[in-house]
């Protein structure tokens, strides 16, 4: 971390500043007006503005100076504020090489926009599904980007910006990357049990990823009744693979959470595995 302070350099515009520090290191800064009257030269003080960006990798800032010679103050500008929407929403900032290429993305989706170019993303529904909470974030922040410029994103594009964040959130340890993280490897537990991969834009399967983010947020950790103990005892004895699958995820997300599961969530996680498995074998 290049510390300061720094002196600016040049100015690109009102919303990016070229600096120095005292030991000759480059900062590119990046923020609403702060390049607004500044001259070479002048110190300049990071923290006397709110919602500052700084790139100190050679490699990214060329690579942002060279975007800002293609793209306009303005859309730069709304950029920025798209992805300090994206900040606030998952509680950290970016590093430096996901704050870059999320900010190329969203000016060649602008771009590809303008032009009318079809994009194609099949990875989709899974990233909608498997990642649903970071693909509403995404959402919003391509509705912001609608609203500022006029140009609405695709929902092609909401997958790929979803992707961008969901990378962020994998490299933190956040409460979302680990929530993801333990889904992602349920689904991938069952469908390598039961040889299948799921149709992931199937009801069924959304019931499924549903069920499973209720199971971590808030578990079920009160005994079963009898009645229950007997269901699972006839569905254990009906269906073993189901049961099997049910109960090692159960201890999964035990094992992940420190949570003790009570019986009931095996017979109701059972329930939902059984019927995705029966919606995908329907013709």
């Amino acid at each position: 971390m290049v510390k300061g302070p720094f002196y600016v350099h040049k100015t690109l515009n009102n919303n990016v500043v070229v600096a120095e520090s005292g030991d000759n290191k480059e900062v590119i800064f990046i923020g609403k007006g702060i390049g607004f009257g500044k001259r070479r030269g002048d110190i300049f003080e990071e923290k006397t503005y709110d919602k500052v960006y700084s790139l100190v990798d050679e490699v990214e800032q060329e690579k942002y100076l060279r975007l800002a010679t293609k793209e306009s103050e303005e859309t730069l500008l709304i950029i920025h504020e798209a992805i300090e929407k994206i900040h606030e929403a998952i509680g950290f900032r970016l590093g430096e090489q996901i704050h870059s290429a999320l900010t190329q993305h969203l000016a060649l989706a602008l771009q590809r926009t303008r032009d009318q170019t079809d994009i194609k993303n099949p990875f989709l529904t899974e990233t909608k599904w498997l990642y649903h909470d970071t693909y509403l974030i995404a959402q919003k922040i391509v509705d912001f980007i609608d609203k500022k410029t006029g140009y609405k994103l695709p929902e092609a594009e909401i997958g790929f910006i979803t992707l961008h964040i969901q990378s962020a959130i994998r490299d933190s340890d956040s409460v979302i990357n680990k929530e993801s993280d333990l889904i992602t490897r349920c689904i991938k537990y069952i469908e390598e049990k039961t040889d299948i991969v799921y149709n992931k834009d199937t009801v069924s399967f959304r019931k499924l990823i549903h069920h499973l983010k209720n199971m971590i947020r808030d578990p079920m950790t009160v005994d079963s009744q009898a009645l229950e103990q007997s269901i699972i005892l006839m569905l254990k004895e009906k269906d073993p693979v189901c049961y099997n699958i049910s109960r090692n995820l159960v201890r999964m997300i035990e094992k992940s959470t420190t949570v003790s599961f009570s019986d009931s969530e095996v017979l109701h996680l059972m329930l939902y595995i059984r019927t995705l498995i029966e919606q995908n074998n329907k013709p």
